[in-house]
């Protein structure tokens, strides 16, 4: 999988520790890779500002923001620099000191102010070197009305955050005063040393993430990956080219070896989400499937539509004995069920077989899981809250419930929203972080389901098969529908295989 590590703020500090302590890097060294990496990385972006100005705090990353501010400087660009107060960190001491003697004065929060009533429109890139993601205290007033003029003034033409954007907290979304709560509306981030885990499902607008940038300075986040640095979370990224080679069919393949799938659901007015997860399933390389409901329509349904198609009206326990269930490799329970079958709980999920529990067969707070160790549950959010009980605003919010939850029913957890989390039973967990806009429609969650199936048919690991079947999904931006339905979207996945 294409998979990179994701770092907690105290695991950064850690890494950041282990880095100038055991491996004898110097901070101030690390600061000045990071200017030159933020440089080169942007050099684009510095060409088309007027005027370059860097707003400074009192730690390390007031620290970067001086580092950075020298290089630009010795670079021939138009740079200012302003500061909350003098910085209190050493390696930041060094740099603020070499920007006066350089640059010359550094301006106060007073002297930003003056400047920026006289700056004309669109004419000032922003540099935020204001709070790094150590910073997790209420923001005193003059701080919250300084970001709050960086976020509604239109002399700023971009707004660029070093490693986080100042004032961003999940901790507090969804909390009373949340609204209150003010940090920068940066047009992008770049992280540096390590990838923050702080930082994930940054989103001041439905759908829309500030795009984050890695810059890894020479940190040690490969080699000395241990229980103290590392807690298992990994941000996947897009991988379309696999997605789409793993399922198309061999020249050997046969109807079982192309995949085999079982799919159980469609409760009466809702056979269509069952269809649509099946589909998705056969449409995309299964080789053979079984729907079975517990509408009495769904024979007459499926046949009117294909007559190779295998269709049963039953219980969710009678299913659970279907003769094709022992030649099957995977069990999709759940679209369309208006109700978490009962039938489910403590059920011994037979060895080898994957179990994909979906929108009605997502439990509620009180029900009992069935039992094995491959069960996958796919809530959205809404479902996640009745599922534990626990209202969550943000990403890691989630995270804390379900890394508790999972290895407690040893049970994984792919939570559906703008930014998709992948929780594990033996701890580890995946964040997918690309909002699709185009999928926020009916149907698209009985879509993956359908997608997973496939993927799971094949033998893949669970992690493995999220990664590919979100991967795959990704190529949906590409359709030329603005709202595809979620039958459009199946079509265009089918087209590219």
């Amino acid at each position: 999988m294409k998979q990179k590590p994701l770092f907690t703020n105290k695991e950064s500090k850690a890494l950041d520790s282990l880095a100038t302590k055991e491996l004898g890097f110097q901070e101030q060294t690390l600061m000045g890779m990071a200017a030159l990496s933020i440089f080169h990385a942007n050099e684009d972006l510095w060409k088309t500002a007027e005027s370059i100005w860097i707003l400074s705090g009192t730690g390390g990353n007031g620290g970067d923001g001086y580092a950075l501010a020298h290089t630009l400087f010795q670079e021939g660009y138009s740079v200012r620099c302003f500061a909350t107060s003098p910085n209190k960190n050493d390696a930041g001491k060094f740099y603020e000191t070499l920007v006066s003697k350089t640059l010359g004065a550094i301006g106060s929060v007073d002297d930003f102010y003056n400047e920026w009533e006289e700056a004309e429109e669109d004419s000032v890139l922003l540099v935020d070197a204001l709070l790094g993601t150590g910073f997790q205290n209420p923001l005193s007033e003059e701080l919250k009305e300084l970001i709050d003029t960086i976020n509604d003034s239109d002399v700023f033409f971009y707004r660029l955050s070093l490693d986080t954007a100042s004032g961003w907290n999940p901790n507090l979304l969804g909390e009373k005063d949340a609204k209150a709560h003010s940090f920068v509306f940066a047009d992008s981030i770049e992280e540096l040393g390590t990838r923050k885990w702080e930082n994930i499902g940054f989103i001041y607008e439905k759908d829309s993430i500030i795009p984050r940038y890695y810059e890894s300075i020479g940190f040690p986040v490969r080699s000395h990956l241990n229980n103290v640095t590392f807690s298992k979370r990994y941000y996947l990224e897009p991988d379309p080219e696999n997605a789409i080679t793993a399922i198309k069919r061999k020249n050997k393949d046969h109807k079982y070896s192309a995949g085999s799938a079982l799919f159980y659901g469609g409760s009466d007015g809702m056979e269509g989400a069952i269809l649509l997860s099946e589909q998705a399933f056969s449409r995309l390389g299964g080789g053979i499937s079984k729907i079975a409901s517990p509408s009495l329509k769904i024979s007459s349904l499926i046949l009117k539509e294909d007559l190779s198609k295998m269709a049963k009206t039953s219980s969710l326990a009678e299913t659970l004995v279907d003769p094709f269930l022992k030649k099957t490799k995977t069990i999709v329970v759940g679209p369309g069920l208006t109700q978490y079958p009962n039938d489910l709980s403590g059920w011994e999920v037979p060895e080898g077989l994957r179990l994909v529990l979906d929108a009605g067969a997502i439990p509620t707070k009180g029900n009992s899981l069935p039992k094995g160790n491959q069960i996958l549950l796919t809530p959205h959010v809404g479902e996640l809250n009745r599922m534990t009980g626990i209202t969550h605003h943000s990403v890691q919010a989630a995270y804390d419930t379900l890394i508790e939850y999972c290895p407690q029913n040893n049970v994984y957890v792919l939570l559906k929203s703008f930014v998709s989390l992948l929780v594990c039973p033996d701890g580890s967990s995946y964040v997918w972080e690309s909002p699709n806009p185009k999928l926020a429609t009916m149907g698209t969650g009985d879509l993956l389901s359908g997608i997973l199936a496939r993927y799971l048919s094949l033998d893949l690991s669970i992690p493995e098969a999220v990664h590919l079947a979100l991967s795959l999904l990704d190529h949906s931006k590409q359709s030329e529908e603005p709202y595809p339905s979620a039958h459009q979207i199946l079509k265009s996945l089918v087209e590219l295989i």
